[in-house]
């Protein structure tokens, strides 16, 4: 089945509010919440954490929310409006707490503990109104078309509405702050955050393709749990999560340091370190064709390993640039960036295709299942590369909070750690087979 451009455009647009409301919540809270709001380092990292693990926990739950509500007309879409206002509301409530909150003449959080509730339970609305919206639309996605190379077109037009709302991710937050000053700014994004995200949505709600899979049926006797973890048996999908957690945590590594590398390795600032991240998104927006045009010549898992190698050899690229070379690390961002359509576009395309493998056997057409133990894979790929990169920095001598400023470290954590990772990942795609429909990586490109 092909899609026409307007029913595509309209499913995909419900991304750009999903990418655009990602970001933030990683990057900004913890500056907004601690420099801001003044309220402790010690109190938001718990919350932070805790916010996480319950989000974690919910998303095999809301796979199979969405997988139950199939069995009703547009079924997915109808979760994904339940959990939209929670997802609009709790960003809006994460950068627009109550003016009883701000600081006062003496720079002191005049409420610590009512702070400290409002950002746990913001955190959490915003979490579960996230997960429930991308896993259901995510799963419906999958559902439009059962042609091999029409999945790469809907999960790639997706991901463009996607990388757009980074973009714009990037770039508010940066402008309002120095347009308005840094509290006012973030409320701005607050407010702002609501028109768009209603907006990008009713054409998704409204005049998204159907579904061309029927109800998902499960088999007689299966447990909650059972059917919860029912697609690891597929051992395609099994492969695909392993390369996909071990790839995507190369990028966490990176994000947890990045603004350190700009300031301290590259002597730049804040308008620096967006423009760096501008090229990044543009160019994967940008490189949305070349890897479409790869799939169909060569199969989705080449088109991968490609993207993979070349953002490897830019990031090595990076390690000879210095202090006052910013001009030549936005290329290289940009060479990455074309690396990064492929990471977001290429492996939900190939889990489109596993769902339905005949490897799958009882978990068949389960899509919300697969794709709630993806977002879940997700997340635990970037708090892999997180965790893992502070206290490697630290270990190896660059810690500020202590005085110490060992810049080798932060070459070794933001470029070396990053891009021996991306090897391994490559190297688990050369070998082992991921797709239903193609064979291994190394067969396709030595043919």
């Amino acid at each position: 089945m092909h899609l026409g451009f307007a029913r595509l455009s309209a499913y995909s647009a419900l991304q750009l509010p999903l990418a655009m409301a990602a970001l933030p919540v990683v990057l900004n809270v913890a500056h907004y919440y601690g420099e801001v709001l003044k309220l402790s380092l010690a109190l938001i990292g718990p919350i932070l954490i805790a916010s996480r693990i319950i989000d974690a926990i919910q998303d095999p739950i809301l796979g199979f929310i969405s997988d139950r509500l199939t069995h009703r007309k547009n079924g997915r879409l109808m979760l994904v409006a339940a959990m939209l206002p929670l997802m609009i509301l709790g960003f809006f409530m994460l950068f627009d707490p109550p003016a009883m909150f701000h600081p006062v003449g003496d720079g002191v959080s005049p409420n610590p503990t009512l702070l400290s509730i409002w950002l746990f339970v913001s955190l959490l609305l915003v979490h579960l109104g996230y997960a429930g919206v991308s896993i259901s639309y995510h799963a419906l996605g999958a559902e439009l078309s059962d042609d091999y190379n029409e999945r790469t077109r809907v999960t790639v037009g997706r991901e463009v509405f996607g990388l757009t709302g980074m973009m714009l991710a990037v770039v508010l937050p940066t402008f309002l702050t120095a347009r308005f000053g840094e509290a006012a700014g973030y409320q701005w994004l607050g407010i702002l955050y609501l028109p768009v995200a209603i907006l990008a949505a009713l054409p998704t709600l409204l005049y998204s393709p159907p579904s061309v899979h029927g109800p998902v049926e499960r088999p007689p006797g299966s447990t909650v749990m059972g059917i919860f973890f029912a697609p690891l048996k597929n051992p395609l999908y099994r492969r695909l999560l392993a390369v996909f957690v071990v790839n995507g945590s190369a990028l966490g590594i990176a994000v947890s340091v990045m603004l350190f590398y700009v300031e301290h390795v590259l002597g730049g600032g804040k308008l620096q370190a967006g423009l760096i991240l501008m090229a990044y998104f543009v160019s994967g927006a940008a490189s949305v064709p070349l890897w479409m045009f790869l799939s169909r010549r060569l199969s989705k898992a080449a088109a991968w390993f490609i993207g993979i190698v070349l953002t490897a050899g830019a990031m090595t690229a990076a390690a000879f640039v210095g202090h006052g070379d910013i001009g030549w690390f936005i290329a290289i961002s940009a060479i990455t960036g074309l690396g990064l359509g492929a990471d977001y576009g290429l492996p939900p395309a190939i889990l489109a295709d596993v769902i339905n493998a005949k490897e799958g056997r009882e978990s068949r057409g389960a899509t919300g299942a697969y794709f709630g133990l993806w977002a879940l894979s997700t997340k635990l790929a970037t708090a892999i590369g997180a965790a893992a990169s502070l206290p490697i920095l630290d270990y190896l001598g660059f810690n500020p909070g202590n005085g110490e400023y060992n810049l080798p470290a932060l070459v070794i954590v933001y470029i070396a750690l990053p891009v021996g990772v991306k090897l391994i990942a490559a190297a688990m795609l050369w070998f082992v087979r991921i797709e239903a429909e193609r064979p291994q990586v190394s067969k396709v490109l030595w043919r």
